[in-house]
């Protein structure tokens, strides 16, 4: 079965997530990203790159620099986040394209699919990424 929310959306919204809880103690480096949320370095290195071309993120080269939360987490929603990642994904084939189903005006299944698919995209839409904070004390602390 393939995923509506794919692995990489998924990551995105835990990083945003993650810099919320750092937001304010300046850059954190995508090594330190990687490991706390078990995401391989390149592939937080591509999702970083892709949210920071949306202005979600910002990125400081040097010493000291590293990844930051560029949006206000406030107003920062899920769909955001999502839609910068490039999803395009409808409950039903039915739905990707207007006309598609010859069927659509009298379909009470493509009714019930379209009022479906518009109450997830609302609650995606509704949910910001402040309510999903990760911060340092929601990590297991390893043991000496």
């Amino acid at each position: 079965m393939s995923s509506l929310i794919k692995r990489e959306f998924d990551y995105a919204i835990r990083i945003c997530a993650y810099l919320t809880g750092k937001k304010g103690q300046g850059p954190v480096s995508i090594s330190q990203i990687s490991q706390k949320l078990l995401i391989t370095r390149p592939f937080a290195t591509k999702i970083v790159y892709r949210l920071k071309q949306y202005k979600i993120l910002n990125t400081t080269q040097g010493k000291e620099g590293g990844v930051s939360l560029n949006a206000n987490p406030e107003t920062l929603s899920v769909y955001d986040i999502l839609e910068a990642m490039g999803f395009n994904s409808s409950v039903n084939e039915c739905l990707k394209v207007p006309g598609f189903c010859p069927l659509e005006k009298s379909c009470k299944i493509h009714s019930f699919f379209v009022v479906q698919e518009e109450k997830l995209l609302q609650s995606f839409k509704n949910k910001m990424i402040k309510d999903f904070v990760i911060l340092e004390s929601d990590f297991i602390q390893e043991a000496n």
